[in-house]
């Protein structure tokens, strides 16, 4: 597979270019190795959010997710909401931040060369080292490699999950699995999908107002409306797709399910972002916060010295006839 690498600036700061003749893919490495363009020239569709009103701005550890700019992908770790580290040991109660770790973190530049893009990053608090290599592997396809080591001297437990801001088309559309009936609610009631973890069908819900809504699909941000959903955990879900309309621009995200057992949905209608995006988030715990997983014990687990690795993929076309699954 033929691609380059090299060095490039985004919105002022370094970055690095991974390409080939097909797509493009920008990573800036000083804040959390985020991805900030997915840009596919044959569509010439950029799928990534831009910062858009918000100007780019690099936020210290500890901040609220927030205060920067809502751009792009990035990597959560070890937990999504802010919580105090729930394990009995040396790094009990422990504060963990906002959306992990990991994302305001200037990540190490391991190797840029032979088609990879490979960085890491060792955590502040907990001790951990996580890498992620970036490469494209088909034509249309990016995958991102992980590997986690653990450097301390008891099992960990991690929640890892991706958050990429998808710009959606005013009738996008989010495709799952057909095993995937039903989803529940991770949001405090105020949303108006009820208390946490409360059931809803999947396509079509009746929210507690008795609104009938089509949960796959994304309106217009002039909604101001926002929602994240889980599949129900016992369910394993292995991909997730969204399709653009009417283009029919499509993406699809694919994973190892018994590596990466759970998949969030997060979808955000102008409440928070300018434009309409879409989000699904393949994660290793059940639910956003490390130390709520870590009860359910449904969270992984790392032992001491150990190492796991997992891929992401990502592929990207255009027309319904060449999605990869029927629909």
């Amino acid at each position: 597979m033929n691609s380059t690498i090299s060095q490039t600036t985004w919105h002022g700061v370094n970055a690095w270019t991974l390409e080939n003749e097909n797509l493009i893919t920008v990573i800036v490495h000083e804040m959390g190795a985020k991805l900030v363009s997915l840009f596919d020239k044959r569509s010439q569709r950029e799928w990534l959010i831009g910062p858009g009103a918000r100007p780019f701005q690099k936020v210290p550890y500890g901040s609220p997710f927030t205060e920067q700019d809502m751009s792009g992908w990035d990597e959560m770790f070890p937990t999504i909401v802010a919580c105090n580290y729930p394990v009995p040991g040396a790094h009990h109660g422990f504060p963990l931040p906002d959306h992990g770790e990991v994302w305001t973190l200037p990540w190490e530049v391991e190797q840029a060369a032979n088609g990879k893009l490979t960085l890491s990053v060792t955590g502040p608090v907990l001790p951990y080292r996580l890498t992620r290599t970036a490469e494209y592997i088909a034509p249309f396809t990016l995958q991102l490699s992980y590997r986690l080591v653990n450097l301390g001297q008891e099992p960990m437990p991690y929640l890892w999950s991706a958050h990429p801001q998808f710009i959606c088309d005013q009738d996008a559309e989010v495709i799952f699995p057909p095993q995937v009936k039903e989803v529940c609610n991770a949001l405090p009631e105020a949303y108006g999908w009820g208390i946490p973890e409360t059931r809803f069908s999947w396509k079509e819900a009746v929210k507690q107002n008795g609104d009938r809504v089509r949960i796959d699909h994304i309106g217009s941000p002039s909604q101001h409306l926002a929602r994240k959903f889980f599949v129900l955990p016992d369910i394993r879900a292995d991909w997730s797709g969204l399709i653009n309309r009417p283009s029919n621009d499509w993406l699809f995200m694919e994973w190892d399910s018994n590596l990466i057992p759970y998949l969030g949905l997060w979808i955000d209608e102008g409440a928070i972002s300018t434009e309409s995006v879409a989000a699904p988030e393949p994660m290793t715990g059940f639910y956003d916060s490390l130390a709520v997983a870590w009860d359910k014990k449904r969270v992984a687990m790392i032992a001491p010295g150990a190492i796991a690795d997992w891929n992401l993929n990502v592929r990207f076309g255009t027309g319904m006839n060449t999605f990869p699954v029927p629909l």
